[in-house]
């Protein structure tokens, strides 16, 4: 008998369930990333030639809050942050080698520079079907470059002299920039009650992202070099609606006679729990810090050293059991040939060495409280990765040189060097060790943060440097390399599949 009463409330709770209209939430909650494209802009002064409006790949990730007024109607307010390319793309000229010849790819090319972004939108629905609806959406905001100058310079000697093919000097001046925005979005209801989004937007800065100059060939071409700051984006993302969460907490409070209270603690603890089958999309983005390590140096002057790279990363991970899970992904990553010397410790210089796309492949193990809460994962395993750049008939990948001067305590100090680079190997091989964690948002969704640890196995690229000066050693033949070894951190989301 006792049975048949709780078969019969189950029962009741179910009918009840699927008469009543079932809660709404009128607060929705997305996340999305976004790829928007982007162009800088020229304006010739001097002479014939300018470099080129190349067209550049913006990254970024938007967090949105959205209160939903009406069926057809609401407002919202977003924060994103992104990363805008500086993407110099010079042509072979007579003479002169252009970055198209010298660089491959818009990675090799481009210095990335982070901006921040606050919106607000009003956007109408259109119901296109029980799962399908469409939103049209206007807005306004702000974006914040920050105060940042770049310059970049490009040349080259032979045997019948040197050549400067081109210098690019640009400043950003630390104001909040003005744009509006214009968009269309798709929404897919999902059987949690959250949506999928698809949107496509423009948006129209004010002012311009960046202003400064260029000179090419040797001065014979100069003029203007700038960036308007407008995009054309393209955005998926993730809306939670908490629809799924206030029904929830409705029928424990019904199942169990409870309080909502007490049912929202027993609804966190239900919804912590993970299938150790289960399955997750990790979908990611950060810096990479791809390490230049000093191989040999008799006098010590010499450092370890690394410039950040954009690093996306897409990966899946599998459960095994006892929370073991084996994990593959691959990401792709800008390493950079860095020189560094101690003397002068706020002074480095480097250049793009090759972009890798590398593939990965290890274990990953959940630590499980018994309340279901997941404290960390602790990944590790291998990864091998492949790169483009090629050495010169002589064996050589690319030249530089360098000259600084100061004073430390006191003392003067100054030092020149020279340095040869050469590919050792197109592909690259580490180990990794790295650790994450999860922060659940809601149902199958979650944001992730993460550390790992590349350790490279062999050389990949080595230079070679002669440096003297005064209060400097003369040194020949020191040498530094990369191995593929990084550091790596990065943001995103993961989806739990299964």
């Amino acid at each position: 008998m006792r049975f048949l009463s709780v078969f019969v409330l189950l029962l009741v709770v179910q009918f009840t369930f699927s008469q009543e209209n079932q809660a709404s939430s009128k607060n929705q909650y997305s996340f999305s990333l976004v790829n928007g494209l982007n162009r800088n802009a020229t304006k010739i002064e001097v002479g014939e030639h300018s470099p080129e409006n190349a067209l550049s790949v913006v990254h970024g990730f938007n967090f949105q809050y959205t209160r939903i007024l009406k069926p057809t109607f609401s407002l919202a307010t977003g924060l994103g942050f992104g990363f805008l390319p500086t993407n110099i793309k010079v042509k072979s000229f007579e003479n002169y080698l252009g970055t198209d010849v010298f660089q491959s790819g818009f990675y090799s090319r481009s210095n990335f520079r982070p901006f921040f972004r606050l919106e607000v939108l009003a956007s109408y629905h259109q119901k296109i079907s029980d799962k399908i609806e469409l939103k049209y959406s206007l807005g306004t905001g702000l974006v914040f470059y920050g105060g940042y100058e770049y310059a970049s310079n490009g040349g080259f000697q032979d045997s019948t002299g040197k050549y400067n093919i081109y210098g690019i000097n640009i400043k950003y001046n630390n104001h909040f920039k003005p744009f509006a925005s214009l968009g269309v979005e798709a929404t897919k209801k999902l059987k949690n009650k959250d949506l999928l989004s698809l949107k496509l937007s423009y948006d129209h800065s004010f002012s311009n992202a960046y202003s400064g100059t260029y000179s090419l060939y040797d001065g014979n071409s100069a003029g203007q070099y700038f960036n308007r700051g407008s995009f054309l984006n393209l955005s998926f993302g993730y809306v939670i609606t908490g629809n799924k969460k206030l029904n929830r907490i409705k029928e424990l409070q019904t199942l169990n006679q409870i309080d909502p209270k007490t049912a929202k603690k027993l609804l966190r603890k239900e919804n912590r729990y993970i299938d150790p089958k289960s399955s997750f999309l990790n979908i990611s983005a950060g810096m990479g810090f791809g390490g230049t390590k000093v191989h040999s140096d008799p006098n010590g002057y010499m450092e370890n050293y690394a410039y950040p790279g954009f690093l996306p990363r897409i990966a899946f991970e599998k459960g095994i059991k006892n929370n073991f899970y084996w994990e593959v992904g691959v990401h792709s990553q800008l390493f950079w040939d860095v020189t560094k010397f101690n003397i002068d410790k706020y002074s480095s210089s480097g250049s793009s060495a090759f972009y890798a796309v590398q593939l990965s492949g290890g274990g990953l193990y959940r630590w499980i409280l018994k309340n279901n809460y997941n404290v960390l994962n602790i990944h590790s395993g291998v990864t091998i990765g492949f790169h483009g750049a090629q050495n010169d008939e002589n064996g050589i990948c690319s030249m530089g040189s360098g000259a600084t001067n100061g004073s430390i305590n006191g003392n003067s100090f100054n030092y020149s060097y020279s340095s040869v680079s050469r590919i050792k190997s197109n592909v690259l091989s580490s180990l990794y060790l790295g650790f994450s964690k999860d922060f659940r948002i809601v149902n199958n969704f979650y944001i992730t943060l993460s550390y790992r640890q590349q350790f490279g196995l062999y050389k990949v690229l080595e230079s070679t440097y002669n440096y003297s000066g005064v209060n400097v050693p003369t040194t020949i033949g020191a040498t530094t390399k990369l191995t593929g070894s990084s550091k790596d951190f990065q943001f995103g989301f993961k989806i739990k599949l299964k």
